[in-house]
């Protein structure tokens, strides 16, 4: 399993402890076309109710398209799409009434495009910007990587510096963005990163005003 499935698996268990159910919510409507994943059981877990995860099955046909609904809720959720026994799985940000779609290549299951809502455009953008890295260090992690003048531990340390970099960027750009504080989990908070906290108070509105960014703040009176 790649760092950045892993990353997300666990920013969607965070956030699927503190979220509200609206009283009267919305659908969330998912459809999905990923190559590579041929007719497959999918497993979901997503959130009902206050402190309530559900959990679901459904089957992508031979072409590896799929679509569901769930009910929403007023704020951000999570939902995570387990694929292939639960070797590969993606996470999706929505709320009720909106509609996401997913595609791509399941073998870069990190890399799949999610459209519909902020935040999920918002990190398939910052994905886009980190295409090439990613896919060279996904290389590395296969034992594909064509060595030049570095070593393979050498050049993956490097792609990982360049990821955090690209990460920073994204967060000081666009310090409102919900995306914001997903990346900091992922690339900051996890690595137990001093510059955590300084990224933290520079969130403004929706993404500095939750429960996940409480729970970072939490957390690292623990570190």
């Amino acid at each position: 399993m790649t760092r950045l499935t892993r990353l997300v698996c666990l920013l969607g268990m965070v956030l699927l402890v503190g979220a509200c159910s609206s009283d009267k919510p919305g659908r969330v409507s998912v459809e999905g076309e990923i190559q590579h994943l041929g007719r497959s059981a999918i497993c979901l877990s997503y959130y009902v109710g206050e402190h309530v995860l559900a959990y679901d099955t459904l089957y992508s046909n031979e072409s590896g398209v799929f679509r569901f609904e769930v009910t929403g809720t007023d704020e951000i959720n999570p939902i995570t799409l387990y694929f292939q026994d639960f070797n590969y799985w993606t996470t999706i940000f929505a709320k009720g009434g909106d509609i996401i779609r997913i595609t791509g290549d399941i073998e870069l299951v990190d890399l799949l495009t999610i459209t519909g809502g902020p935040v999920n455009d918002d990190l398939t953008r910052f994905k886009q910007d980190i295409h090439e890295l990613y896919v060279e260090r996904q290389r590395i992690i296969d034992g594909k990587y064509q060595q030049g003048g570095e070593t393979v531990e050498v050049r993956l340390a490097e792609i990982n510096l360049a990821l955090k970099r690209k990460a920073k960027e994204f967060i000081l750009e666009h310090p409102a963005s919900f995306a914001s504080l997903v990346l900091i989990q992922d690339f900051f908070y996890q690595d137990y990163d001093p510059n955590t906290g300084e990224l933290l108070h520079l969130l403004e509105g929706e993404a500095k005003n939750n429960h996940l960014a409480e729970r970072l703040e939490q957390g690292m009176a623990a570190w």
